[in-house]
């Protein structure tokens, strides 16, 4: 079975999912959605019913997410989804910015841009509360303690 792609991407400043996914042969369609903070702002469905006799269909359904979750990041990216994006998240998310290159691989996450602060120490789950997405908030747990690793291979004087 195959699984499907997600990405990150940073579009105008604004950190956006992109997720494709296949239904399986009961439901023969793969679905793309591109999400902000768990929203879905838009989505994208091709059928492949008409598919499913051919020869070997892993192939042919994984060229179909392939291609389906580029044609999303590159639709993100031209600007095509302004529009819905202004009007759910408000027109400073798509005036901050110029569009960001779309990363080499469409699975692969970009790194966070801006990442908060490291709060200060608390029990396991005490206080926390996020309206982040769980991939967004462990991107971001990621990218914190990369920096931090950095910052102190740095003051030690020593290279990485």
């Amino acid at each position: 079975m195959i699984i499907g792609a997600n990405t990150n991407v940073r579009h105008r400043g604004v950190l956006f999912h992109v997720q494709t996914e296949d239904s399986g042969r009961t439901n023969p369609h793969v679905i793309s959605h591109l999400y902000h903070q768990g929203t879905i702002v838009a989505s994208e469905k091709t059928d492949y019913s008409d598919r499913l006799g051919v020869g070997d269909l892993e192939n042919e359904v994984r060229k179909l997410i392939e291609t389906q979750h580029k044609s999303m990041l590159r639709r993100l990216r031209a600007g095509d989804f302004d529009a819905v994006i202004a009007e759910r998240l408000g027109p400073a998310a798509t005036s901050a910015e110029t569009p960001t290159p779309l990363p080499e691989e469409p699975s692969a996450p970009s790194p966070a841009a801006a990442m908060p602060e490291p709060a200060a120490a608390r029990g396991f789950g005490d206080g926390i509360v996020s309206q982040k997405p769980l991939d967004e908030v462990i991107l971001d747990y990621l990218a914190r303690k990369a920096r931090d690793r950095a910052g102190r291979s740095e003051g030690s004087g020593r290279k990485t």
